[in-house]
């Protein structure tokens, strides 16, 4: 793969601003010296990413994951080291100039490709002669000719090897086929997954194709709607549609609204209603619901009119308050969805019920006419609304529903309480909490600790700090492998020492998180000469006191044996003396 000349990569990192970049896909929010989000990379409720500007990297507290701006971008977008200083050459207008470099290319990057030239071939089918009867159907359901474009929706083609042929003779491995999503495999070979289907690009929030969805059309299929099966790049139970697209309005607004079709996004969005995101062609998880923490607490639910999109919604509202957002509901009138609602009424009259939404309870109450049971269906509804407020985490939300809940169907408070508290409910599980510990060091030991805070001041940016930590300490006194690294590397007078230029002397994750953590820590408030003093005495004791310790262990040995111990015990005496000096 080509290379980037380290000055060009120097000057980009230099540049990029990491508060600036991770703002664009964490909410952050300043506290202290540091800015403090829910993680992107394992999921959480309690903000524990923080991102240090002075020192241009990031810590998770809770997963451990660390690094700079450019890791930062390669675990987010599943790119390359070259294409993470790309990707923010570009953005700062930074110009690249490459040199020849050996290599293939990476599976992400192919992938990536691969996903391109399918969107490429999809649209021109979609603007060709033979696509005029798709494009004729896009464009009587209301959708102009720049809302496709700019969602790049495309036509696959009734043809079983359209895009085989144009991916063939581009230098694609077999894996990067297989791995696409893109294709299907036979005894007879390889063929194109998606036939006679308008096509929608699904893309990963930076902008990146990631998987597509596609709606029959022009032949029978008992699959309305085909998606790409989970790939490398799409995992589709936390992907939403349109994301790379709105997720400055929601941020904006405060608020998503949450749709299920792609068809509803566009439409939507066309009308002018931004803050928006649709479900790609799954039900709603509780991936979906962290994902979409990371940007707003608060949900607007507008699926389906009818009962299908009803019960739909109702099962997503109890996914969103268990993973501690906000949901309200909008329900179109009738049975109709939200693509032919805003067809039918315009922008302003569906604007003005996302602006003025239907809580949760009135919602469900009204849905299955709670007010109005009575018997065992009124026992039953209130025992199974009890079970799901139960597994509701937030103490301060559940006992607010308990209570609104008791005004409207006039039970007595307590005896909702005790009917809740009786109700048997599984733990909520969520995912990406990632165990890591055999992976990353722990660094427990008193030297760990000791060679840490030596390692921390040799990387602070005081120029006589670092020159007094260089000139009382030396390399020999890092044991730990990891840890001996790194010191080699600050103690190195031709490397940079700047913490985010650090981190990419480690290509490997675990070791380039473990850097991270080190270097994010605050350094005590304590004059570095007791630091190093203190750090000596135990770097330099260890080493006497696990050798006495063997001596004493072999002097017992021979008196056991009527053995003279004589020389074992003058080296004891001799070490003890050296342990006394130091």
């Amino acid at each position: 793969m080509a290379k980037i000349p380290q000055d060009i990569v120097d000057r980009v990192r230099d540049t990029a601003d990491i508060v600036d970049v991770v703002s664009q896909y964490v909410d952050l929010k300043h506290r202290g010296a540091n800015y403090f989000g829910l993680c992107p990379f394992h999921g959480e409720k309690t903000p524990s990413f923080s991102v240090a500007p002075a020192k241009q990297i990031y810590h998770c507290f809770g997963c451990s994951t660390g690094g700079n701006v450019f890791s930062f971008l390669m675990e987010y977008q599943k790119v390359s080291f070259p294409e993470a200083v790309k990707t923010l050459a570009d953005r700062y207008n930074i110009p690249i100039q490459y040199e020849e470099g050996e290599g293939g290319s990476e599976l992400f990057s192919s992938l990536y490709e691969l996903h391109n030239i399918a969107i490429k071939l999809f649209q021109d089918n979609l603007f060709s002669q033979r696509g005029e009867s798709a494009l004729a159907y896009l464009t009587d359901r209301g959708l102009t000719e720049d809302i496709l474009k700019q969602f790049k929706v495309g036509f696959a083609m009734d043809s079983w090897d359209q895009l085989v042929k144009q991916c063939t003779g581009k230098g694609f491995t077999k894996s990067h086929i297989n791995q696409s999503g893109l294709f299907t495999q036979s005894e007879k070979g390889t063929f194109d997954r998606f036939r006679s289907r308008v096509m929608f690009p699904i893309f990963h929030p930076s902008g990146k194709p990631i998987a597509f969805g596609g709606r029959i059309f022009g032949v029978e299929d008992p699959a309305k709607y085909l998606n790409s099966p989970e790939t490398p790049l799409y995992k589709k139970s936390d992907v939403f549609y349109g994301l790379q697209a709105s997720r400055d309005a929601i941020r904006k607004t405060g608020f998503a609204v949450l749709v299920e079709g792609y068809m509803d996004f566009l439409q939507l969005y066309q009308a002018g209603i931004h803050p928006l995101v649709a479900v790609s062609g799954t039900a709603f998880t509780q991936r979906h619901a962290l994902a979409l923490s990371r940007i707003t607490q608060k949900v607007v639910l507008l699926y389906d009119g009818d009962n299908a999109g009803g019960n739909a919604a109702i099962r997503a509202v109890w996914v969103l308050l268990k993973a501690g957002l906000e949901p309200t509901i909008v329900r179109p009138p009738g049975d109709q969805d939200p693509d032919d609602w805003v067809r039918a009424v315009g922008r302003n009259d569906v604007l003005s019920a996302i602006e003025s939404p239907t809580s949760f309870l009135d919602f469900h109450l009204e849905f299955h006419s709670g007010k109005s049971l009575e018997g065992a269906e009124r026992r039953q509804y209130i025992l199974d609304l009890m079970r799901e407020i139960r597994s509701i985490q937030d103490g301060i939300v559940r006992n607010d529903l308990v209570r609104i809940l008791s005004e409207k169907l006039m039970v007595d408070e307590h005896d909702l309480v005790r009917v809740m508290k009786s109700q048997r409910v599984n733990p909520v599980q969520y995912p990406d909490q990632t165990d890591q510990g055999d992976e990353i060091p722990k660094f427990t030991s008193i030297a760990d600790r000791a060679q840490i805070e030596l390692l921390q001041l040799l990387a602070l940016e005081e120029q006589s700090t670092r020159q007094y930590v260089q000139e009382n300490i030396s390399l020999a006194l890092f044991t730990t492998p990891l840890l001996k690294k790194v010191a080699g590397f600050l103690l190195d007078e031709k490397l940079s020492v700047e913490s985010s230029a650090i981190i990419e002397y480690f290509q490997d994750k675990h070791e380039r998180d473990s850097v991270a953590q080190i270097l994010f820590a605050e350094t005590q408030n304590i004059p570095p000469e007791q630091i190093v003093s203190d750090c000596l005495k135990i770097l330099k004791s260890m080493p006497l006191k696990e050798r006495i310790q063997s001596l004493r262990i072999q002097i017992r040995e021979k008196e056991s044996n009527g053995d003279d111990p004589q020389k074992e015990l003058d080296e004891v005496i001799k070490l003890q003396q050296e342990l006394n000096d130091i």
